[in-house]
């Protein structure tokens, strides 16, 4: 029987995956008009620039004015071409303050609450500025819920975060601990690698990064939070 709820933050409580989307598209139809191919700008994006930007910034909306940046450097040294400084300012420009407040997901709060009186629930999330991201946990209404002391970000999910998260809860076995969130690489794979129970909140887009095979397919899936909360508490 599961003893503590660990929920996920973004893209499982609120919306964070268009906004990201609609600022990478905004750039590379900028960098269309610079002359450079959407393939090539993407393929540039996603394989040579970001891989760099996550190990040097971690997750979340800080690494994205500088990655905006290096894409369009990174294709002018490709095309030895000089480049604008007007230009490299817009796309840095795209890149900042892009998230706004946050777009709470249609019953997502409703819902934690819910799980929340049937069992002990905790917030698990991912950004490399935990004050920037607790702000952001604040201004969806979160806190309204779940106390502060229920909450662990940490810089990047893994095994062993995951594990550290579950000691803070007070939770030594794995095994009474269920992750509820919509990312296999963040959020189901930790879980199931160090033996908790798993739902996957089936994401309404993949993010390149997240598209990942999962340890096992031992864990359960639901189109919404709503719709897994609603499966636990009838347990």
């Amino acid at each position: 029987m599961t003893k503590l709820a660990v929920v996920d933050f973004d893209d499982t409580l609120v919306e964070t995956a268009p906004a990201f989307r609609e600022a990478r598209e905004a750039l590379f139809e900028r960098l269309q008009e610079e002359g450079f191919s959407n393939q090539e700008a993407r393929r540039t994006h996603f394989e040579e620039v970001e891989p760099v930007l996550l190990a040097r910034h971690g997750m979340g909306p800080f690494r994205m004015e500088p990655s905006f940046r290096q894409t369009y450097l990174h294709l002018c040294r490709s095309h030895d071409r000089k480049p604008d400084p007007r230009v490299t300012e817009a796309c840095g420009f795209m890149g900042r303050d892009f998230l706004g407040r946050p777009r709470v997901m249609d019953g997502s709060l409703a819902a934690l609450e819910n799980l929340a009186r049937h069992v002990p629930t905790a917030l698990f999330s991912q950004s490399a500025q935990a004050d920037y991201q607790l702000g952001r946990i604040r201004d969806a209404g979160v806190l309204e819920v779940l106390g502060e002391d229920r909450i662990v970000v940490t810089e990047r999910k893994t095994a062993e975060s995951y594990r550290l998260a579950l000691r803070h809860f007070g939770i030594e076995d794995p095994a009474r601990a269920t992750m509820i969130g919509n990312s296999l690489r963040s959020d189901i794979n930790p879980a199931l690698t160090v033996g908790s129970k798993a739902i996957l909140v089936e994401p309404y887009e993949m993010w390149e990064y997240d598209n990942v095979p999962p340890v096992h397919e031992g864990f359960l899936r639901f189109p919404s939070f709503v719709d897994a909360v609603r499966h636990l508490t009838r347990q």
